[in-house]
This record gives C-alpha cells, sequence and structure tokens, in this order.
C-alpha cells in the first residue's frame, strides 16, 4: 500500500483481495489481505503486527460473508453469461468492497478516537471521505481482474493488462507524494531554524498550526484548504529570522524602536517564502497574522472580514498558544483562562466565528498547557511588553511596510 498526500492510498492489495475472493473464496482472500503485514513482521513492532493482521482478518470476514449473503459465487460457480456475472459476482462484489470499507473505517476510526482523543464521528466521516472513492476503485479493479483471469480465460495476462497501468499510475502519484514531502521538511526546517533563535517559540508554531487546524475542521474547511492553513501556521513565525535576536532574546520590555523590528515579522517573513509556490493561500494568513478586526493590528491595518480567513484564524491560535505556555516571566494559564481572555477581545481582535469554533474543538481534543524550556530564568516585570502574542499586550499604533501584494 502506497500513502499518499491528504491519506489516500492507492492499494494493490485490495485490488488482488478481491479478485482473489471471486476466484478462490474468502480463505484465498484471507492470505492476500494478511500477507503484507506478515511479511513486515521484522519492520514493526509486535503488537503493531499483530492489531494489523487481525483487523485484516476481521474486514476480510466481512467482506467474504457479504459477498456470500449477496449471491455471490467464487471459482467454478460464477456462471458465464454477461447476466449471471452481473448477478453473481459484480453486484455482490461491489456490495461486499462497501461493507468492507465500512468496517475498515469503523476499526481505524476506534484505534484513532482512543489514542488522538478525538470524537469518534469526526475520524470515520474524515477517513470515509478521504478513502471511499479509493475502495469504489478497488471493486472496480477487482472485479475487472476477476472477470478477464476467469471468464475471458487470459489467465495471469489479466494482472498485467488490469495492473500495469494502475504500477504506471502510482509511480505518477508517488512523484506527486515525494514533492509534497520535500514541501514538509522546507517548512521543518525554517520552524527549526526560527526556534533555534528565539527559545520562547519552541514548539510554537507546531502548536499553533495544531489549534488552526482544530478550527479549520470545525467551520467546515475543505482539505486542501486545512493543509495550506497547517502551513501557515507553522510558517506564521518565520520573519523572525530577521529580527535581531537581542531583541528576541531581550528580558525587559522593549524599546519603540524594538518592538517596531518585531513587529515587522509578518512582511520580513512573506518576503522569506514567497518564491514557495505551494504556499499559495497560506502567504496571506503569514503577513496578516498580527492584523486585528477594530483596524489596530499590524502592518496593514487592516479591519472586519478584509482580514484574510487564515489570518483571522492562526491570530486566535497564535494568542491561544501563548496564553497556554509557560515562560521564564510567568506561568502558563489554563485553558479555561485563555479562552476567557479570548471571548473578551471577541470583536475587537478576534472574529467570534474562530473563537467560537476553537471552544467547540477543544470540547472534542484535550489541550495541555505547554512548559517552554528556556536558559533565562530571571522573573520580570512588564510581561505584556514582551509577549507580543498575548491579547493584553498594549496596543501600538505600526505604520505599514512597504511590500509586494500577495495575489
Amino acid at each position: 500500500m502506497r500513502r499518499l498526500p491528504n491519506d489516500t492510498d492507492l492499494s494493490f492489495n485490495a485490488i488482488v483481495q478481491l479478485a482473489a475472493l471471486v476466484l478462490a473464496g474468502p480463505v484465498a482472500a484471507l492470505v492476500v489481505a494478511a500477507s503484507p503485514a506478515l511479511f513486515a513482521l521484522r519492520n514493526r513492532r509486535l503488537i503493531t503486527q499483530v492489531f494489523n493482521v487481525a483487523m485484516m482478518a476481521v474486514v476480510t470476514l466481512v467482506a467474504g460473508t457479504s459477498y456470500y449473503v449477496f449471491g455471490g459465487a467464487w471459482g467454478q460457480g460464477q456462471g458465464s453469461s454477461s447476466t449471471l456475472i452481473l448477478l453473481h459476482v459484480a453486484v455482490p462484489l461491489m456490495l461486499a468492497n462497501s461493507a468492507q470499507c465500512l468496517a475498515n473505517a469503523a476499526l481505524l476510526a476506534g484505534v484513532i478516537s482512543l489514542d488522538q482523543k478525538v470524537p469518534y464521528r469526526e475520524v470515520i466521516v474524515g477517513i470515509l471521505r478521504s478513502g471511499g472513492v479509493a475502495y469504489v476503485g478497488y471493486g472496480i479493479f477487482g472485479l475487472l481482474l476477476a472477470v478477464l483471469w476467469d471468464g475471458a480465460e487470459i489467465g495471469a495476462l489479466s494482472a498485467v493488462l488490469v495492473l500495469a497501468p494502475l504500477f504506471v499510475a502510482r509511480w505518477a502519484f508517488a512523484q506527486y507524494a515525494e514533492e509534497h514531502a520535500a514541501h514538509d521538511r522546507t517548512v521543518a526546517a525554517l520552524v527549526r531554524a526560527v526556534e533555534a533563535k528565539d527559545f520562547y517559540t519552541r514548539g510554537h508554531s507546531e502548536r499553533v498550526a495544531k489549534a488552526s487546524v482544530l478550527i479549520a475542521r470545525v467551520v467546515g474547511l475543505s482539505q486542501q484548504r486545512t493543509s495550506t492553513l497547517h502551513f501557515a501556521g507553522m510558517l506564521h513565525d518565520v520573519g523572525k529570522l530577521a529580527v535581531p535576536t537581542r531583541v528576541l532574546q531581550k528580558t525587559g520590555a522593549l524599546s519603540d524602536e524594538e518592538f517596531a523590528a518585531i513587529a515587522r515579522h509578518p512582511v520580513r517573513g512573506l518576503e522569506m517564502v514567497r518564491e514557495m509556490e505551494f504556499l499559495g493561500e497560506a502567504f496571506k494568513g503569514i503577513l496578516h497574522h498580527h492584523e486585528r478586526l477594530d483596524g489596530r493590528g499590524y502592518p496593514m491595518g487592516l479591519s472586519g472580514t478584509s482580514i484574510p480567513e487564515f489570518a483571522r484564524i492562526i491570530s486566535v491560535a497564535d494568542a491561544f498558544d501563548s496564553m497556554t505556555s509557560t515562560r521564564s516571566y510567568r506561568q502558563a494559564r489554563d485553558v479555561e483562562q485563555a479562552l476567557v481572555e479570548l471571548d473578551r477581545c471577541v470583536g475587537t481582535q478576534f472574529d467570534p466565528t474562530y473563537v467560537d469554533a476553537l471552544h467547540t474543538a477543544l470540547e472534542r481534543t484535550a489541550w495541555q498547557p505547554t512548559t517552554t524550556v528556556d536558559p533565562v530564568a530571571a522573573v520580570v516585570e512588564g510581561v505584556d511588553e514582551l509577549d507580543h502574542d498575548d491579547p493584553r499586550a498594549p496596543i501600538r499604533r505600526q505604520v505599514a511596510t512597504p511590500h509586494r501584494g500577495v495575489g
């Protein structure tokens, strides 16, 4: 099985398994289904392999039982006329394939829901949405392989006719997957560079990206836009690479000049990543994540819905993580206190839609306040002066920095 971006799988095993169910019965289908997991025993933990084999056995049993219940025949009992093939192979196989898809999604969603503390319904809907279409394809190709193998009496040649084009498709998808992985590595490298320079932000980018995705799922953003939003959350502070280290790590109140240097980081961030075309809509989130609904933010002083959606989402996630992270100069707020503060700033700083969405998301998903380990242990005055992401920080008027627009 080859995993592709956005949780899409291209599985030759599933196709052969369905064909085996028609040609040789459920036992043969079970052998085909379990073989990849058995061959990988040395590469994974035993408990993982036991689970995988058990899950394969269950979903294959569901498929085999369904195929039989819906009138399916295997081996020589299929018949040769088109009507018999339709009634005793095609229809039962597609229904069995659907039952197998549902069983697979139900079991997998249960494990993910328990492990990641995510609502079961949300997980299973996501699995079916991303993998349901692929399962339909498996059924069609499995049927084609079985009919050509037996009905057309061309045997193993049918595997070449059916699977060869899929190998080409898999190769093309693999190139796309590798490109996507390269994007992930590039973003991760930039984040590590920022966190090496500003120890207060270690883990901050990942948490902002995570909270942004939680909000996106509640408000119903598409999978593609959610993926792009994740990049924006990861890179929202990349412009801090252009801020002097002494300013980022200063243990006292910032002067107007120093604050201005920090306030330029959204523009500097856009300048750094604007040639990375795959970021697309993320550019707007990076540039405008410090805008406020009342127009008193920076760098452009945008207000209301003129602020891009990604920026309004990241603004909420950014402030929330700042408040729930322990710094050397103050303790983290608990989640409830942070949400109260976000509610207080609704309509002036934050969009109520996305604050409400964060409330909903956190009812479904646990969030632990974070302790940031840094070398500065001093407790300093002027906390709000230091933490520009905290909603309590005084507003300082900023002059928009000239920059090229983002599409």
